[in-house]
């Protein structure tokens, strides 16, 4: 199977025999552009779009509002509007996504520990 390169084909991420995997549908989503770094900036508490593409850094504006919505389809982040005047919205993890920002700090140490060094080309 191709990389994904979208949200929605992160949650069809088959194996070769057209089986699902979900080990492989969250490398997928974890190997979309950006989605770390959303998830990693989520961690520190709800953020308003413009804070969250400031954070963020480099990622324009529909890129991020896709990976927003894709993110919320998959029930890793939840949007708020807030009924003030002028009304706004903010974004913050889910449970679901809470734990998947612990995972990904696992995996820094892990990185940290075992990848700190470039990995020498043979």
């Amino acid at each position: 199977m191709a990389a994904a390169s979208t949200l929605f084909d992160v949650k069809l991420a088959l194996d070769e025999d057209a089986t699902y995997c979900p080990v492989r549908a969250t490398l997928a989503l974890l190997g979309l552009k950006w989605v770390p770094r959303i998830i990693y900036e989520l961690m520190g508490g709800k953020q308003r779009f413009n804070e969250l593409a400031t954070a963020v850094g480099g990622c324009n504006s529909r890129t991020l509002r896709d990976r927003l919505k894709g993110l919320e389809e998959l029930g890793i982040i939840e949007r708020n509007v807030i009924a003030v005047m002028p009304p706004w919205v903010e974004y913050g993890l889910t449970d679901k996504g809470v734990e998947l920002g612990n995972a990904l700090r696992r995996l820094e140490e892990w990185g940290r520990a075992y990848m700190s060094e470039p990995i020498a080309a043979e």
